[in-house]
């Protein structure tokens, strides 16, 4: 039974729960597709008890949901083994509980990120979150996909960040895990199960998160002239120093210039925030630094575009991506930062490597760029080695459909694996939400 076929049976049903004007067939399910494959409908339901009932309905007619933002990542994971519903949380899309004094903020999944922004920036606040494609970003696939940019550095990660949750489960339970202050009982936190969990374990209707006072000053620099070993060496020095950046990044000498380092060859950025005089004295001590790890400081232009160039990288270039175009992301060490990126591009060879991490997180990401799927399958299980040997993991984020259809995008199963999957029969024995789209299989 295709998914138009399974869909058109609870047409009727749907369509009494949002109204007809919030169900799209047809020729307006293409917005929806997740490579080759459409749903049978798209539903958009206008608050969390429509997103319930719809849920409830998809249960008991075992239906495939695939819960959707503006789409920006939905290049993330496996393809899901049914998808029939695209859940369209769309016109979920209100700030509920915004009080700055408290310096936290509700909203509904469906806020864009740069909207938020602009709100929290009407009272000299932020949030501290810099995922790629954020002016196409949700918050609720932010949170889905645990997305981070190179302010993890200074102000953490999504789950640092998310204070309360709230969920549709597969069988259209609400719950809610976690509460909207900043201390909170010593527990189990159960939000961390649905941030990166890519919607399979339940549908974020709303997320309480902190935000930060925007500060006066943000000032960042180049560090040049060195190779990938100099940079990353300055890079752990800074970070072991009583300095506080918000950004340390090192790139290598591909993704340098097209971030917008001065001249080729690899490169490090590193940007300060705060009060004019605190950003000075930073600035004085990092170019100490540098002086004695012997590279120069170059001044950078520190307009916004700059650093969404930098949060951006590699994701921009996936929009026209050749046939071997991948980007992924990997984890090591920070102390091996620099040896990673070696490694890798060793492996990678002969095909195009261009590479950036966030220091202090070990957390790198980049593309490969390969003439055909045979190479890119070839310098993947490299690249995955070559990681893999340094105790960490390599996974494809975002890839053309013929490689997603055929390459294996997470790689090994996590140890906990099986601890993935006995929550995900907890929590949706039926199968309902993104299944087989998370890692393992799960």
């Amino acid at each position: 039974m295709t998914s138009a076929e399974a869909t058109a049976r609870v047409l009727p049903a749907l369509q009494a729960i949002v109204g007809p004007e919030g169900v799209r067939q047809g020729a307006e399910v293409a917005a929806y597709r997740l490579d080759a494959v459409a749903p049978g409908a798209a539903v958009l339901p206008r608050d969390e008890g429509e997103v319930s009932r719809t849920l409830l309905v998809a249960s008991q007619h075992g239906l495939g949901v695939v819960p959707w933002g503006r789409g920006a990542h939905q290049s993330v994971g496996r393809l899901p083994i049914r998808y029939d519903l695209a859940l369209d949380l769309a016109r979920l899309n209100r700030v509920l509980a915004y009080e700055p004094a408290d310096m936290t903020v509700t909203v509904q999944a469906g806020v864009g990120v740069e909207e938020l922004q602009r709100r929290l920036g009407e009272a000299g606040q932020f949030l501290a979150l810099d995922p790629p494609l954020a002016d196409r970003a949700t918050v609720g696939g932010v949170v889905a996909a645990n997305l981070n940019g190179p302010l993890r550095c200074r102000y953490g990660t999504v789950r640092d960040l998310v204070l309360e949750i709230r969920v549709a489960q597969a069988d259209g339970t609400i719950t809610k895990a976690g509460a909207r202050v900043v201390k909170n009982a010593t527990a189990y936190d159960l939000t961390k199960l649905h941030v990166g969990a890519l919607g399979t374990l339940g549908v974020i209707l709303e997320t309480t998160l902190r935000v930060q006072p925007r500060p006066a000053v943000e000032r960042g620099w180049w560090l040049i002239g060195g190779n990938l070993e100099r940079c990353h060496d300055l890079a752990l020095r800074l970070l072991g120093s009583h300095l506080a950046p918000n950004r340390v990044e090192l790139l290598d000498g591909t993704s340098g210039p097209v971030c917008g380092a001065p001249g080729p060859g690899p490169a490090l950025t590193a940007s300060f925030a705060g009060v004019q005089e605190a950003v000075a004295d930073q600035a004085a001590t990092l170019k100490r630094l540098a002086e004695e790890t012997g590279l120069r400081v170059a001044a950078m232009d520190n307009g916004p575009a700059v650093w969404r160039t930098l949060q951006d990288f590699p994701w921009r270039s996936h929009d026209d991506a050749s046939a071997g175009r991948i980007q992924w992301r990997a984890s090591v060490l920070p102390s091996d930062c620099a040896k990673a990126m070696r490694a890798l591009r060793d492996a990678a060879a002969p095909n195009g490597i261009a590479m950036a991490a966030t220091v202090a997180h070990g957390a790198l990401r980049g593309e490969l760029i390969a003439p055909s799927l045979q190479a890119t399958a070839a310098g993947l299980t490299a690249a995955r080695e070559a990681v893999g040997a340094l105790g960490g993991f390599l996974v494809v984020m975002a890839a053309p459909a013929p490689i997603r259809a055929t390459l294996d995008l997470w790689g090994p199963a996590p140890d906990g694996a099986g601890l993935m999957r006995q929550l995900k029969a907890a929590f949706d024995a039926t199968q309902v939400l993104n299944a087989g789209r998370f890692a393992g299989g799960i």
